[in-house]
């Protein structure tokens, strides 16, 4: 049986309208959350940018470079999250 389908009425618009709101809140959300984590990829892009030209020993450079991978890590998992929820999560 199809749904959206009212036997003898015929196609219920309500359905379908109510599935295409929930479908672009999710994809408003989705874009909001890809916007947000661009911007942070910039800043710590600069950031990472002033830090390594701020180095004065070579020695430095190991600490730096794990310092900042760990933080990106961080983002990139935070970021997955978000989209994860916004994909799972139910809009009433």
């Amino acid at each position: 049986m199809m749904r959206g389908l009212d036997s003898g009425k015929g196609f219920d618009f309500s359905l379908a309208t109510s599935n295409v709101e929930t479908f672009q809140t999710k994809l408003l959300g989705m874009a909001q959350t890809n916007m947000q984590f661009t911007q942070a990829n910039m800043q710590f892009a600069f950031e990472f940018a002033q830090r390594l030209a701020s180095i004065r020993s070579p020695f430095e450079i190991a600490s730096v470079i794990a310092e900042f991978t760990s933080r990106r890590m961080e983002m990139f998992r935070k970021f997955s999250q978000a989209m994860t929820e916004l994909t799972v999560k139910r809009i009433g």
